[in-house]
């Protein structure tokens, strides 16, 4: 996916909008700035994905906030809210006439949930909502039917909270070889392999670090490890923006699970911005 103009004003305002939420004083926010649109001026922008401007991002903030994970405590409370509720979940899932689908759904849903401090889930709310949502592309049937199939599958992991609710996908897939992949580094809202652990990843799938330190998977930055359990997996599921942005155009086959929730990425995918999205690229 190529840059498109609209994602450099969205990326500086994120910036700036981080650096407030964390007490940073105007002098440090203009230069953490200046270091982006420098860095900005210098890009290849033909040929760059998005994702690097998310990189562009994380250098900025680095150099203010040294190794601080600034949205360490958003991305706990997120986890910490769906895990109160992820037994009843799983319970109204088992009771689905098709689980798996209803699982699906659900781990695309995690974008509706409001993770705000102190908000209680209305579980059953919740679950109407996942479950009648349609799809402006709907492949998962297909997916579905892959994964019952499927001795091995990789899910390339996006932010928490919403995590949970892939931990709840890969209960109830039960597929006997199953891989999470984590960001390499704190980067945004996205999880680590600290937050996997927290929320108990391990105890589903076999954890591995992508070796991504932006907001994004890309096939040209994993690391070994990681591109063999990528190229070997019978399928393989991108949950999120970011990663459709850099896994759009692989080489192997996808199924990218997401919310469209900016233009840009609607019109990639020709959905109106705020759809839900199950997208098999061959």
């Amino acid at each position: 996916m190529k840059i498109d103009p609209r994602c450099i004003p969205c990326n500086m305002s994120a910036l700036v909008r981080i650096l407030s939420q964390n007490g940073v004083k105007r002098e440090d926010q203009l230069s953490a700035a200046r270091l982006f649109l420098k860095d900005m001026a210098e890009m290849d922008l033909e040929n760059e994905t998005p994702i690097e401007i998310g990189r562009k991002v994380g250098k900025a903030l680095k150099v203010v906030l040294g190794e601080i994970d600034a949205f360490r405590e958003v991305k706990k409370a997120a986890n910490d809210l769906l895990l109160e509720v992820y037994d009843v979940l799983k319970e109204k899932l088992r009771a689905l006439d098709d689980p798996l689908i209803g699982a699906l759904k659900l781990s695309v849903a995690g974008n509706i949930i409001d993770f705000a401090p102190g908000h209680r889930i209305d579980i059953d709310a919740t679950m109407r909502q996942a479950l009648s949502i349609p799809f402006a592309i709907d492949d998962l049937e297909e997916l579905s039917r892959r994964i019952k199939k499927a001795k091995s599958m990789l899910i390339v992991g996006d932010n928490c909270g919403e995590v949970v609710l892939d931990k709840l996908l890969m209960e109830i897939a039960e597929v006997p070889e199953t891989y999470f992949a984590v960001r390499g580094e704190p980067t945004l809202n996205d999880v680590t392999i600290r937050e996997a652990l927290e929320v108990g990843l391990d105890s589903v799938a076999n954890l591995i670090d992508s070796g991504a330190d932006a907001p994004g998977m890309q096939e040209d930055r994993m690391n070994d490890e990681f591109e063999d359990i990528y190229t070997g997996a019978d399928v393989v599921i991108s949950k999120g923006q970011g990663n459709l942005e850099g896994l759009s155009s692989a080489k192997r086959e996808i199924f990218f699970l997401l919310m469209a929730k900016c233009e840009v990425i609607g019109s990639f995918l020709n959905v109106p911005k705020g759809s839900f999205v199950a997208y098999r690229k061959a």
